[in-house]
């Protein structure tokens, strides 16, 4: 009986060493003109920053040694005081693996986390435009919260 990508697919927790691998699947996703905000230098600042503090959580999905997924969360993020709400930071699938159930994997998993810690809500922001990722999550049972993000260019 032939495996599939799936079951080939294999994830652990994430750790402070795990950043080289993250820095590497930015780089992929950079090359393969994949935008996400997950590739701003900006974004692996906080990653860093977060982790030092101990309230990052998060997972990566492997195929064999290579990162295919990654999602990470805060569990007390200091810009926003819901102290029973989670906040998912960032899930990215590569481009060449997504529509094969891996960030659904990813994200229950980390539900599982979140419920696991006690918190009762996961928050969670996306451009407006991203219809894929909104999609996603919307099947995943989020609904839109009470706050709009707003804007001005000066």
């Amino acid at each position: 009986m032939k495996t599939s990508l799936f079951e080939k697919i294999q994830t652990k927790e994430f750790t402070i060493e795990d950043m080289d691998c993250v820095l590497k699947f930015q780089d992929e996703l950079r090359k393969a003109g994949s935008y996400s905000f997950f590739c701003e230098k900006v974004f692996v600042d906080i990653l860093r920053e977060i982790q030092t503090s101990g309230t990052l959580f998060g997972r990566i999905a492997y195929l064999g040694n290579e990162p295919v997924g990654l999602i990470f969360g805060d569990i007390q993020p200091k810009w926003y005081h819901g102290f029973d709400c989670a906040w998912l930071i960032a899930i990215v699938v590569h481009p060449d693996y997504r529509r094969q159930g891996i960030g659904k994997r990813l994200l229950v998993e980390f539900l599982e986390k979140v419920r696991e810690l006690g918190l009762k809500r996961v928050c969670t922001m996306t451009e407006f435009a991203d219809d894929e990722t909104i999609a996603f999550l919307q099947k995943m049972g989020f609904k839109r919260g009470k706050f709009v993000q707003l804007e001005k260019q000066i």
